[in-house]
């Protein structure tokens, strides 16, 4: 019996003064990172870049760097995501109000309650408030 791993992407998107740009689906309580999986013949950057165009219709310039890949176990799943600080972009942040219903930047002072749990400890990591850790 195979077990499919599969891979998926997540982007910490920061404006010029440090906000993150977290997005509402219309499938999935809370606010997450843009991001989604990666498709046969794609890197994981690749797969990234794509997800935030098609997500929040900006493009990545440059080079982002990756905080860290975390398995992910839940449902007898094994998963991984790529988690990328996207500090280099172009466009103005827009839903299609189908499957993303909202994108808006927070400052990391003033994150939203009802955002989700791996979501903030991504936050967390990135400032230095804890360590990097494999687990989603």
């Amino acid at each position: 019996m195979a077990r499919p791993l599969t891979m998926g992407v997540r982007a910490i998107i920061r404006d010029q003064d440090g906000a993150v740009l977290l997005i509402r689906h219309s499938y999935v309580a809370g606010w997450h990172f843009p991001g989604g999986g990666v498709d046969r013949g794609e890197t994981v950057h690749q797969a990234m870049a794509r997800e935030v165009r098609e997500e929040v219709g900006v493009e990545v310039t440059g080079t982002a760097r990756m905080l860290g890949l975390y398995g992910r176990f839940r449902h007898r799943s094994s998963d991984h995501v790529s988690v990328f600080v996207v500090e280099t972009w172009r466009g103005t942040p827009k839903v299609d109000g189908l499957e993303i219903v909202e994108c808006r930047f927070f400052p990391l002072e003033a994150l939203p309650d009802d955002i989700t749990p791996a979501t903030r400890r991504r936050l967390t990591e990135l400032t230095g408030g804890a360590p990097v850790t494999e687990l989603w």
